[in-house]
């Protein structure tokens, strides 16, 4: 019996020890994340190991890319009002995939529609669970968000004075997106910048393919060039951000 509980115990520390490891590789060497005012209208917005985009769109609204991991959305709701505005000033929310760490305080805006891309609306409501490898063992349960409506590859919305452009990347979920608005670029989970100014892909173990997150990456700057969009600002979910689109350029030449 002792020998037996000695192989189950030295089994169980394996299987932590690399997940353990699986985790330290999604996180270690990326840039720290960078709180505060973005090109003049994006406020990066910190809620834990996540950031949620505040976007001024004029006549006191704003849309929100993504909404954070705290569903009561203290962070969130904590800016708002340093800016002098509260709940009702949502106008929209983007959610660049359906992750759990994205969606969290999407109920708390009463007057805001919420776009996802069309693959990714049941992941985001909680009707569906993700396919990576962490995913894949998590409970599925409803998250309290209704999606407005699904987004569609190459589609404008308009938010105010804001033109948002909405670019299907899939690979970290089957419908991660994208998002351009007036030159900053919001990448999700989809990429992420390390501490030596590269763009890293989407780290596996939470990712749906990783094989195709890698090649929607890699396809971006040209598309954004067959848009005529130009990129002053990269900004990811879960690392800081990097100025311009040449990290872009040399991850798609690098891959």
């Amino acid at each position: 019996m002792k020998r037996f509980l000695l192989s189950v115990l030295a089994v169980v520390l394996l299987l932590v020890l690399g997940l353990g490891g699986l985790f330290a590789s999604a996180f270690i060497g990326n840039a720290p994340i960078q709180p505060g005012l973005v090109d003049g209208f994006i406020h990066v917005v910190p809620d834990s190991y996540v950031t949620a985009n505040i976007l001024d769109c004029g006549d006191g609204k704003v849309m929100l890319i993504d909404a954070g991991d705290d569903k009561a959305g203290k962070a969130i709701i904590a800016e708002l009002a340093a800016m002098h505005l509260d709940v009702h000033a949502v106008a929209a929310i983007f959610l660049t995939h359906g992750h759990g760490d994205h969606v969290g305080a999407v109920p708390l805006f009463p007057d805001a529609k919420t776009y996802a891309l069309q693959a990714d609306v049941a992941l985001a409501e909680g009707r569906t669970g993700g396919q990576g490898p962490l995913a894949r063992v998590m409970p599925v349960k409803p998250t309290g968000v209704r999606v407005t409506r699904g987004l569609v590859d190459g589609e404008v919305v308009q938010v105010g004075n804001r033109a948002l452009h909405v670019f299907a990347i899939p690979g970290h979920t089957a419908g991660s997106a994208a998002f351009w608005v007036d030159g900053a670029l919001f990448l999700g989970d989809s990429a992420g910048a390390s501490n030596d100014g590269k763009v890293r892909p989407a780290p596996k173990v939470f990712s749906d393919n990783t094989d195709e997150n890698r090649a929607s990456i890699k396809a971006l700057p040209a598309r954004l060039a067959a848009a005529h969009l130009d990129v002053k600002t990269l900004i990811f979910a879960h690392t800081g951000r990097l100025q311009g689109l040449k990290p872009l350029v040399d991850f798609a030449a690098q891959y």
